[in-house]
């Protein structure tokens, strides 16, 4: 089954969203988890912090099943993509 960008946007919560927002103001490109460029952009370092448990920084938390589909589906987007192991 192929992960589409409507169930990886429904993993963060609206709590997730407008905290990555604050969190990046200064940063040269704000993380906005609701638009699928940005996390995009971001996803080795989106990809580090859910797989490590950083991220999200409230509940629920990512599951291993959640972690495998935003691989999945960020290798379907980026087939060179690179994890940080």
């Amino acid at each position: 089954m192929t992960v589409t960008w409507p169930t990886i946007k429904a993993y963060f919560t609206d709590m997730d969203v407008e905290h990555m927002k604050r969190v990046s103001a200064n940063w040269p490109k704000v993380m906005d988890l609701h638009d699928e460029a940005s996390v995009l952009y971001y996803a080795t370092q989106i990809h580090a912090s859910v797989s490590s448990g950083r991220m999200p920084i409230g509940e629920p938390r990512w599951s291993p099943q959640m972690v495998a589909d935003f691989l999945d589906w960020w290798k379907s987007q980026n087939p060179a993509a690179s994890p940080i192991v």
